[in-house]
C-alpha cells in the first residue's frame, strides 16, 4: 500500500507529475469509481480470476487517488479510511468480536440494519442520491420487509406487477396522454419488478447490468450482417427483427 500511494504522490507532484493525474478532483473522478466498480463485476461474472485481480487493483486505485487528493487538502488520508472501516465492521460485528454468539440470517439483518440506524440516525441510512434508482428501490424495500411491510411470497410482487403493468396500459390508451401521471405509472411498475428480483434474491442492479451486456452483444452480432451501419439504417424492421432472432440464438 505505501508503494502504491507513493507512485500516486508523484503522479500528482506539482512539477514532476502527469498532468492528467494533477488534474483529478474528487468530482472528476465519479465516474471512474462507478466504471472500475463495473468491471469488477464483470470479472466476477465471467468468472476469470486473473481479469477480478486486475478489477479490483484498478478500483483500489480510485480509493487511493481520492485519499491522496483529500490529503493534499489537509482532510484526511488512506490510513484514516482504514481505520474508520475497521472500527466500522467490529461495531457492526458484536456477536464475533464482543459476546460471540450465532445468529441467524434474520437475526443478522436485524442487527445490522439497526446499529446502521443507530450511526445514521435516518429510517433508510442505506439510501443516497449517488446510487441507482434500482439500488435505492431495492434498498428501501428491504427496509420496508424489516418493517413488516412486505408480501409474503413472491405471489405479491409478481401480481403487483401485473396490476401496475395494466395501469400503465391504462394510461397509454387514454385520448390524452398525461406524462407526469405515464412517468408515475411506470415508476410503480419499476418498483414493483425490484420487489419481485428480492422476493427471487436476484439483484436487479446487476440484472439490468447483465441485460445490457446481453442487449450490447446481440446487436453488435446484428449490425455485423451489414457492410456498414447506413446499410443497416434503410433496412426494412421486418429484416432487421430476422437479424435480431438469429443473433438471439448465440
Amino acid at each position: 500500500m505505501n508503494k502504491l500511494i507513493k507512485t500516486i504522490k508523484k503522479l500528482r507532484d506539482p512539477l514532476h507529475g502527469c498532468d492528467w493525474d494533477k488534474k483529478q478532483t474528487h468530482k472528476s473522478l465519479m465516474p471512474y469509481v462507478i466504471e472500475e466498480a463495473y468491471e469488477v463485476i464483470d470479472a466476477i461474472d465471467e468468472n476469470s480470476t486473473e481479469k477480478l485481480k486486475e478489477e479490483l487493483g484498478d478500483l483500489l486505485l480510485q480509493i487511493v487517488l481520492h485519499s491522496v487528493i483529500a490529503e493534499e487538502k489537509k482532510e484526511f488520508n488512506f490510513n484514516d479510511i482504514m481505520n474508520i472501516i475497521n472500527k466500522k465492521m467490529i461495531n457492526r460485528h458484536p456477536h464475533v468480536f464482543k459476546k460471540r454468539k450465532k445468529l441467524t440470517k434474520k437475526e443478522l439483518n436485524l442487527q445490522w440494519d439497526n446499529l446502521k440506524n443507530k450511526e445514521n440516525n435516518n429510517n433508510f441510512p442505506n439510501v443516497t442520491k449517488s446510487q441507482s434508482s434500482l439500488i435505492q428501490a431495492l434498498k428501501i424495500s428491504k427496509k420496508a420487509k424489516t418493517l413488516e411491510f412486505d408480501w409474503e411470497t413472491y405471489k405479491g410482487p409478481l401480481n403487483k406487477t401485473k396490476e401496475e403493468l395494466d395501469e400503465v396500459i391504462n394510461e397509454i390508451n387514454k385520448k390524452i396522454i398525461n406524462k407526469n401521471n405515464l412517468e408515475n405509472e411506470i415508476g410503480d411498475l419499476l418498483f414493483s419488478i425490484v420487489n419481485l428480483c428480492r422476493h427471487m434474491n436476484i439483484d436487479p442492479e446487476i440484472t439490468m447490468f447483465k441485460a445490457n451486456k446481453k442487449f450490447i452483444k446481440r446487436f453488435n452480432h446484428m449490425l455485423s450482417m451489414y457492410s456498414n451501419t447506413t446499410e443497416f439504417k434503410k433496412a426494412s424492421l421486418k429484416e432487421k427483427e430476422k437479424k435480431w432472432k438469429k443473433a438471439k440464438k448465440l
